[in-house]
């Protein structure tokens, strides 16, 4: 696949990027070309990793993308930066060690403690696989108890984003496929699906317009947890052991007690 190089560092704006980074045009154009000739390969491994997912009673569903030629372009020239201090080297050799999302899965689950049994799954069936630590990621605020039962796991916190993230290398001969599996809920899939359509991906904003964006993002964040939060609250109401004692709490007028004992489990 030929690049057009100015065309593509206005189209990215990372011109200033690119003149900093150690990285040839060339060194970029040969990685593009042998990604391009690796994808038909990409494919099938995804789907194999997909159909895995899918069979797993926990998954409401599994969607996967491989990574954008140009946009895997783009991403070496800006981690090149970013991490520019521990002397990374990217080239046709290295890069399917250094980028470790070529092929992206999402599995989805309904109730947010549907994690915990999904979690256990992943581990069971890839752990051999795994780079490093899985990463729980959670927006501000959010109550981190619910995962204190998992052993070897890593916490990030940020502003607005939630999701589990297991990083893969997939290793067959000289095959070698970077995998990274997220899973969340289906509301965090849909705040995620509209970030990323709307800001994440969007180079054309003005900074008062992605302001105001971020703020709206967050909001919608945070409606989400509220979102899983209830429909957690409702699947436990459901659930309850003992049936009857449920119907009498119900029905009884200690309903603002029985509420709050709910609230108190608030993921």
């Amino acid at each position: 696949m030929s690049i057009e190089r100015d065309a593509f560092l206005k189209k990215y704006k990372i011109k200033d990027d690119f003149l900093r980074s150690n990285i040839s045009w060339n060194e970029l154009q040969e990685i593009a070309d042998d990604y391009e000739r690796l994808m038909p390969e990409f494919q099938k491994i995804a789907v194999n990793y997909v159909n895995q997912l899918n069979a797993l009673p926990e998954v409401h569903s599994v969607r996967f993308r491989l990574k954008d030629i140009e946009h895997l372009i783009e991403k070496i020239i800006r981690k090149s930066i970013e991490y520019e201090e521990t002397n990374s080297v990217y080239n046709i050799e290295t890069y399917l060690y250094e980028i470790t999302d070529i092929i992206g899965i999402r599995a989805l689950y309904v109730f947010k403690s549907d994690y915990y049994p999904l979690h256990n799954s992943i581990v069971r069936e890839f752990k051999k696989s795994f780079c490093e630590k899985p990463q729980i990621k959670l927006r501000r605020g959010d109550n981190e108890k619910i995962y204190e039962g998992l052993k070897n796991v890593e916490f990030q916190f940020n502003e607005t984003y939630r999701s589990i993230h297991y990083t893969i290398r997939y290793m067959d001969g000289d095959i070698v496929a970077p995998i990274e599996i997220q899973t969340r809920s289906i509301f965090e899939e849909g705040w995620s699906e509209i970030n990323h359509k709307l800001l994440y991906k969007n180079n054309g904003l003005h900074n008062d317009e992605k302001m105001l964006l971020n703020q709206a993002s967050s909001i919608l964040s945070s409606l989400a947890g509220d979102c899983d939060t209830l429909g957690q609250l409702m699947n436990e109401m459901v659930n309850r052991e003992d049936e009857s004692e449920f119907i009498k709490d119900i029905t009884s007028p200690n309903m603002d007690t029985l509420l709050n004992e709910l609230v108190e489990k608030k993921l």
